[in-house]
């Protein structure tokens, strides 16, 4: 029993002294009168810090496509190469983080997208008179965009690789879309019906067409314009030096404003003998939510350099 005794207090001042930073030989009631930090860095056995340190830069990605391949390939059910996804509450965003100190980190939140993409489709004339049939093209095109910025500023805390995190960060966000539709036959005093796609039924060589004296001309959704503030803390665990899993879980308020849009359709008006336009406008409004967030409940991976 002795002997167990002794073994244990040995293994427990070994670990702790794996535990201290590189050239310190023995804990120090007083850290700070030996100029030593209140919570120094771990280090790994190779002298790599386990934390971030100041000017470090950091980037966060969703941990679930990387563990679900370690599980698939420990338990040899087969996997597949890992992608980096990006966190739930944030979709198609960077995240990224600079390190003012060692305690203290910059956070920065970016997307900017747009999108401007042209269905085409090929269609009979209805001009056609010679005998083999001739062929005209629709077109839609569909056009959107989505910006969403967003900073904020990060405390930690912990003296472990166990640290924990909090702090707050405010967010704009931007978006908007269109489609428009251009027909290659047109409505005339003879051809009141003309063929005309239909983009919102495909077929094997492209999309469906018919006899129409009815089609859509143009839609577009009223821009949206959010801002948004939230706190937030968190946990993360490093496993490697500058490599940590963690969790974050918030409390934020969301306002946004919607504004107006339209739908047109263009047909043939037999009274007026011309191609007219409809247009109905589609009401944009407001939003307001407060609520708590985790996340989508993933875990995190973050890395730091």
């Amino acid at each position: 029993m002795k002997f167990l005794r002794s073994l244990f207090f040995l293994l427990l001042i070994a670990g702790i002294s794996k535990a201290q930073p590189t050239g310190s030989k023995k804990l120090n009631p007083n850290p700070k009168a030996q100029g030593v930090l209140p919570n120094p860095q771990l280090i790994s056995k190779k002298g790599e810090p386990y934390l971030p340190e100041a000017k470090d830069c950091g980037l966060t990605v969703d941990a679930t496509p990387f563990l679900e391949y370690l599980g698939k390939l420990l338990s040899g059910t087969g996997s597949t190469a890992p992608t980096a996804a990006f966190p739930a509450n944030f979709p198609m965003t960077i995240t990224a983080k600079y390190f003012k100190a060692p305690e203290e980190a910059y956070r920065f939140r970016a997307r900017v997208g747009t999108l401007s993409q042209t269905y085409r489709n090929t269609v009979i004339d209805n001009a056609q008179t010679a005998a083999d049939t001739l062929y005209t093209t629709d077109s839609k095109r569909v056009r959107g965009t989505n910006i969403t910025l967003s900073g904020g500023f990060e405390k930690r805390r912990g003296k472990t690789r166990l640290q924990g995190y909090y702090g707050a960060e405010a967010v704009l966000s931007f978006s908007s879309s269109s489609v428009d539709y251009t027909y290659g036959n047109a409505f005339t005093n003879t051809q009141t019906s003309v063929y005309t796609t239909d983009f919102d039924q495909p077929s094997a060589t492209g999309f469906a067409s018919s006899l129409k004296s009815n089609r859509p001309g143009a839609t577009k959704n009223g821009s949206v314009v959010g801002l948004g503030a939230r706190a937030f803390g968190g946990i993360e665990y490093f496993i490697l030096p500058k490599i940590s899993l963690g969790i974050e879980l918030g409390w934020g308020i969301t306002y946004k404003i919607g504004n107006d849009g339209f739908v047109r359709n263009e047909y043939w008006d037999n009274v007026g003998g011309s191609t007219r336009q409809r247009q109905i406008t589609k009401s944009g409004g407001t939003y307001l939510g407060i609520d708590t967030d985790n996340s989508g409940g993933q875990l995190l991976l973050n890395f730091y350099f």
